[in-house]
């Protein structure tokens, strides 16, 4: 769902007019308006967002989400339940937690959505559990599924909607963690030198130097970065929100953090900042002020789904014509580095890792990662723990001597 404003020229008027498109996708139709004539951007854009309201409105299957609330409780389906749910948490929770409960749903409305809440069958649920991992799915998946149902129903019961939760004699999917993926120095090392060039080397930089997670590392602006003292600060994330990239607050409170800069992070920034210097000397007022660090060459902030895209274009879908023993092959970069292929996220992971192998304590690697628990911090990187007592035992060793 958006709105996209359009410039035009009026030969009546003899001036620029502006216009909106609204194109919305729901339940796989597609609904698309336009309209010109407007005198400014602001009135275009106002008038967009109305009609883009109405329409939504309109393929919701004819029903304000508040009609629910007066609705005879014995006809309240299992989607109608969700969405009211969905509703009364919106202004309670991140943009991001609210994209994951509506994905979450999604999923639950094509097995359950026009069955009535109170008749859903605690037999039902198990079965579409088990279908979510015999389907191939991972059991994280099913273990989303069965939570945000979970807490729905158990919200709904407290309001008196339903008599009882289906879900209090179902056992809740047990999640096998998968094996972390992560680079040692060497591989590391390797991939920043070989997308030095590229426009994804800055994003990759920052999350394996500093451990930053995408959405801090769009949304850094160099008001929080201080080159001279070596140190940037962690105060707000850049989201997706309604189709719009919005700087929201980050999540808990110890997220918002100080971070002190690798030497490595400290050039390859001043390099970035007198690059940035000379493109706003170039495009002067058509440069945007904001002061992105991870921006485009006009000064726009990339969103992070590019980010996440551009990572794996560039990581596996771009193919490297080579020569191997007299054969020609088309290789991936992860495979011409000869390193494991891992997601972007965990090279907030690599640097954690790096860091404890370095024997540094858990407490500041909890701090510069803004984990509110050290807890939080072992927990996730205890498959680390074994090789740490080994090496400190060997320092004992020698401490403690015949």
């Amino acid at each position: 769902m958006s709105v996209t404003l359009r410039e035009y020229y009026s030969k009546r008027l003899k001036k620029k007019t502006f216009g909106y498109e609204v194109e919305i996708i729901t339940q796989q139709k597609r609904i698309r308006e336009a309209k010109r004539g407007f005198l400014t951007k602001t009135s275009a854009r106002e008038e967009g967002e109305r009609r883009e309201l109405e329409l939504k409105k309109k393929a919701q299957q004819g029903y304000d989400i508040s009609d629910v609330i007066n609705k005879d409780k014995t006809k309240i389906t299992v989607k109608e339940l969700l969405e009211l749910w969905l509703a009364t948490k919106k202004t309670n929770i991140t943009n991001k937690t609210y994209l994951y409960y509506e994905n979450c749903i999604g999923m639950i409305n094509k097995d359950f959505d026009k069955i009535k809440a109170f008749k859903l069958k605690s037999e039902s649920i198990e079965l579409a559990l088990n279908k979510i991992i015999e389907s191939g799915l991972s059991s994280s998946t099913a273990s989303h599924y069965y939570t945000v149902l979970n807490t729905a129903y158990n919200w709904a019961v407290n309001r008196g909607y339903v008599p009882k939760n289906p879900l209090a004699v179902v056992k809740k999917p047990k999640r096998t963690k998968s094996e972390m993926k992560v680079y040692n120095e060497e591989q590391l090392n390797k991939l920043l030198e070989a997308i030095k060039c590229m426009t994804i080397y800055i994003p990759v930089m920052l999350a394996a130097t500093t451990g930053m997670r995408l959405g801090e590392v769009c949304g850094l602006k160099w008001s929080n970065v201080d080159l001279d003292n070596g140190y940037l600060q962690i105060k707000e994330q850049l989201q997706e929100v309604d189709d719009k990239l919005q700087l929201i607050p980050l999540k808990t409170a110890s997220s918002k953090r100080k971070i002190l800069l690798l030497d490595y992070t400290i050039n390859a920034l001043k390099e970035l900042k007198n690059k940035q210097e000379a493109n706003k000397a170039y495009l002067g007022d058509n440069y945007n002020k904001e002061g992105f660090v991870v921006c485009q060459n006009n000064g726009d902030p990339y969103q992070p789904s590019y980010i996440s895209r551009n990572y794996k274009r560039v990581m596996k879908e771009y193919k490297h014509k080579v020569i191997i023993n007299d054969e020609h092959k088309e290789l991936s970069l992860y495979e011409l580095l000869d390193i494991p292929l891992i997601r972007f996220h965990d090279l907030r992971h690599t640097h954690a890792t790096l860091l404890l192998k370095a024997n540094i304590h858990p407490k500041i690697v909890a701090d510069r990662l803004g984990h509110s628990d050290i807890k939080l911090t072992l927990g996730t990187y205890s498959h680390i723990l074994p090789d740490m007592q080994q090496q400190a035992v060997a320092e004992l060793n020698k401490m403690i001597k015949k």
